[in-house]
C-alpha cells in the first residue's frame, strides 16, 4: 500500500505545482517580481518531488516514469526558466516563456496519470537516458522557439534563442546517439524505418539545417528566429502527436 501513497502524494504534487506555476506568472504580470520567483522556485521543488515519486507508481522504482514526456517537458521547461534567472538574464521577458510552462504544465494535468508497463527493451538505462536528453533538448527547441518569436516582435533584444537552439541541438544529438545503442540492445540494429524513428529524424535534420544556414551571406539573425520558432510548431507537432497514440495504451495506476 506504500506505493499506493505515495502514488496520491505524487499526484497532489502535480497539481500543487502547476498551481504555482500559474500564481508565478499572475505575479509577473502584476508586476510583483519578488513573490512570482517565489512562487517558480517553490512549484518547481514540489514538481521535482511528483517527478521522482512518479516512479514508484507501479510499486518498484521505474526511472522511465520520471522522465515521460508530457510530464517531464514541463519540469524541464522551469528548469531552464530558473537557469536563465541564476545566470542573471533580468533582460529576458519571461511572461511569455511562463505561458508556455502554464500551457504544458496544464496538458499534463488532462494527460493518463498511470505508467505504461515496462518491456524487455525498455529496461536498460541507455532507454531513460534517451528520455531524458531528448525531452530536455524539446524544452529547449520550444523555449527557443518563444524568445525567437519575441525577438522578431522587437521585445527581446539578445539572441538567446539561438543559443537555446544550439544547446537543445547538442543534447539531441546525444539523444541519437545513446538511442541509437538503446535500437540495438532491443531490436539488434541502430535505427528502424519506423514513424518514431522518422520524427526524430526530422527533427534533427531541421535543426542541424538551422546551424548550417548561417553560412548564407543574407541568413541575418531575424530568419534565424523565424527559424527557430517554425522548429518550435514543428517538435510541438511530432512529438504530441506520439503522446496522442499513447494516449490508447494500457497503463498501471490510472
Amino acid at each position: 500500500m506504500h506505493f499506493i501513497s505515495l502514488k496520491i502524494i505524487s499526484l497532489a504534487c502535480l497539481y500543487l505545482a502547476v498551481a504555482l506555476y500559474a500564481g508565478c506568472l499572475i505575479f509577473l504580470l502584476l508586476d510583483i517580481r519578488e513573490l512570482s520567483e517565489v512562487f517558480l522556485i517553490a512549484g518547481f521543488i514540489i514538481h521535482t518531488f511528483s517527478q521522482v515519486s512518479r516512479g514508484y507508481f507501479i510499486g518498484i522504482f521505474t526511472p522511465n516514469a520520471v522522465v515521460e514526456g508530457i510530464f517531464f517537458l514541463p519540469w524541464c521547461l522551469a528548469c531552464l526558466l530558473l537557469s536563465l534567472r541564476l545566470f542573471k538574464k533580468e533582460g529576458s521577458p519571461l511572461g511569455a516563456p511562463l505561458v508556455l510552462l502554464c500551457f504544458f504544465a496544464i496538458i499534463a494535468l488532462f494527460y493518463p496519470k498511470g505508467v505504461i508497463p515496462m518491456s524487455p527493451y525498455t529496461k536498460t538505462a541507455y532507454s531513460t537516458l534517451f528520455f531524458f536528453f531528448e525531452i530536455f533538448a524539446h524544452a529547449c527547441f520550444l523555449l527557443g522557439a518563444c524568445f525567437g518569436f519575441l525577438y522578431i516582435r522587437g521585445k527581446e533584444k539578445s539572441t538567446l534563442f539561438n543559443s537555446l537552439v544550439i544547446w537543445g541541438f547538442i543534447l539531441y544529438s546525444i539523444a541519437q546517439v545513446v538511442g541509437a545503442i538503446w535500437c540495438y540492445l532491443g531490436w539488434a540494429a541502430l535505427f528502424n524505418w519506423s514513424e518514431r524513428h522518422m520524427q526524430s529524424a526530422t527533427i534533427w535534420c531541421f535543426y542541424a539545417a538551422y546551424l548550417h544556414l548561417h553560412l548564407l551571406p543574407s541568413w541575418d539573425m531575424k530568419r534565424r528566429a523565424a527559424f527557430s520558432l517554425a522548429g518550435g510548431f514543428i517538435v510541438f507537432a511530432l512529438s504530441y502527436s506520439g503522446h496522442v497514440m499513447e494516449m490508447g495504451m494500457t497503463r498501471i495506476g490510472g
